[in-house]
Parts: C-alpha cells; sequence; structure tokens
C-alpha cells in the first residue's frame, strides 16, 4: 500500500492507496522540520497510526511538506519516516514539487502556490528546474493570503480605504487599532492573523477599491516572481491553493495581461498527487 502526505505548518493531509483505489484519508496536525524535530514528528507519526492504520500494511510513503526544501530538513522528516516505517521506501519532497506534479504529472509547466504564502517554480516534467527562495510574508509571499491582507490592514490603520469599506470591516470584526497591531506585532502566527481577512475581501471583491487591491498584489507576484523564471513564456501556468481559487477571474485577468496561459488551479494539491503516484 501507498501512503501519502501533504503538510504544512498546520495540518497534513494522509492518503493511503492501494494499487488502484483510495482505502482511507485523514488528517493530523502539520509537520514541518523548521519547527520540529526528529523525535517529535516520530512521536507524531507513532500517535498517528495507532489511531488510524498500522504501519505494517504501508510499502511506500511520500511526503510533501512545507520546510522540505534543503537535504538537512528532509533528513529531519526522513529519519523520523524510518523509525516509523523501518525498511520502506520513504521519500520526503518540498510543496512545490508537490505542487508541480498535482499540476502538470509529468509534463512541464510554472506551477504556483497562492494560500497564506506563496511560492512558484518551474517544472521541467520530472523535476523543479528553476525556483526562488521564499522570503516569507514580510519579504515576499506576493499575491498571498498574508500579502492581501497585509495590504489592506495597511490601508484600513491609515484610513486610506474608503469609508464604506471601513466601516463594513469594523462591523464584521469589531477590531481596534490597538487589537491589530497587537495580533501582528506581539502574539505568534501574524501571517495567519493577516491571512484571515482574504474572507471580508472575497465578500467585497465587487468594490472597485477591493477589485484593484488584489489585482495590485497579483501582479506583485508575476512581477516578483513568475516573470523571473526563464521558462515564464515558454510554459502554461497552473496553481494550487485557496487565494488563487477563490480569486481566479481577477488572477486569471493579471496572467493574461502577463501573456500567460493558466492551465489548472486546485485548492489542495492531494486529489492531483493521488493521479500522479497511481499512474507513476
Amino acid at each position: 500500500m501507498i501512503l501519502i502526505a501533504d503538510s504544512g505548518s498546520t495540518k497534513t493531509d494522509w492518503v493511503l492507496l492501494n494499487q488502484s483505489n483510495i482505502l482511507q484519508t485523514f488528517k493530523t496536525p502539520g509537520i514541518n522540520p523548521y519547527f520540529s524535530g526528529t523525535a517529535e514528528i516520530t512521536d507524531i507519526l507513532r500517535e498517528t497510526f495507532s489511531n488510524h492504520i498500522g504501519s505494517g500494511t504501508i510499502s511506500e510513503v511520500y511526503f510533501y511538506g512545507a520546510g522540505c526544501s534543503s537535504p538537512d530538513k528532509q533528513k529531519v522528516v526522513e529519519d523520523a519516516l524510518q523509525a516509523v516505517f523501518p525498511g520502506k521506501k520513504t521519500e520526503v519532497e518540498h510543496d512545490m514539487l508537490a505542487a508541480a506534479r498535482a499540476l502538470f504529472a509529468n509534463k512541464p509547466g510554472i506551477a504556483c502556490i497562492l494560500g497564506t504564502g506563496s511560492n512558484a517554480c518551474a517544472y521541467d516534467g520530472g523535476d523543479i528546474s528553476e525556483s526562488l527562495f521564499s522570503l516569507g510574508y514580510m519579504f515576499g509571499d506576493e499575491g498571498s493570503g498574508a500579502h492581501l491582507g497585509k495590504t489592506y490592514i495597511a490601508d484600513h490603520l491609515k484610513e486610506k480605504s474608503p469609508p464604506e469599506i471601513m466601516t463594513a470591516f469594523a462591523k464584521r470584526y469589531g477590531l481596534s487599532r490597538e487589537d491589530i497591531l497587537t495580533e501582528i506585532y506581539r502574539k505568534s502566527n501574524p501571517n495567519r492573523f493577516l491571512a484571515s481577512f482574504t474572507h471580508f475581501l472575497k465578500e467585497h471583491l465587487s468594490h472597485p477599491y477591493v477589485h484593484n487591491l488584489v489585482k495590485s498584489c497579483f501582479e506583485a507576484f508575476f512581477s516578483e516572481q513568475v516573470s523571473r523564471f526563464y521558462a515564464f513564456r515558454k510554459y502554461n501556468l497552473g496553481c494550487i491553493g485557496s487565494v488563487a481559487y477563490h480569486f481566479r477571474d481577477v488572477f486569471g485577468q493579471v496572467a493574461a495581461e502577463n501573456k500567460a496561459v493558466v492551465e489548472n488551479i486546485m485548492v489542495s494539491p492531494m486529489e492531483g498527487l493521488i493521479k500522479y503516484h497511481l499512474e507513476n
């Protein structure tokens, strides 16, 4: 049996397959080697499989995760997997490769992630051929939920957004200036806090101000990330993530203005990963 994991910092999606069918799906806490060591990840995995399925029935494990972009971080997770699945085939890869395989399988393309954060790569049909180092929500993540939220919150705090939008925001969230600044500067995960406001922006997308704000963030994503790849004009483009999916009309508009062809947009890579591994 084959086990596939798609992991972020907050949750991990798991799917158990045989040679042709999905046998089981479940979710567990996120596994990120930047935040957890091998021992801690091993404990999470052992608890996971004692609660859900026996590890002895699994022959192959494919783990795709945020933070698994370098060999040393991959080894942190690989050692934990081998402790739980000794002698089994285990493969640990970055979430960008998960996006590329899910979107394009064995074809080349430009794969993008637009969720809480953002990233992109050029994929040659087998491996990532070009990539950028992610600078996170503070210095990068253009077009992400955190970027959209940060851009709106900056206008809101400076009272630059239209009065009707400011009023609707205050009615929806009831946050003072001090509340917002405390969440951003004194509490953990400010990127998730900022990304949470994409729901509000989606609800008011028909307002010209909101539409232009979202469009400007996607324009930054193209100029700072996608257009920097040599293969940009050569390959079609695909996206994974809730921001890409829920704002797909605006994203498509910006892509067309950049003469890019959007082949596919998915909320999650798992469906594409299942197909990829069953076929390969």
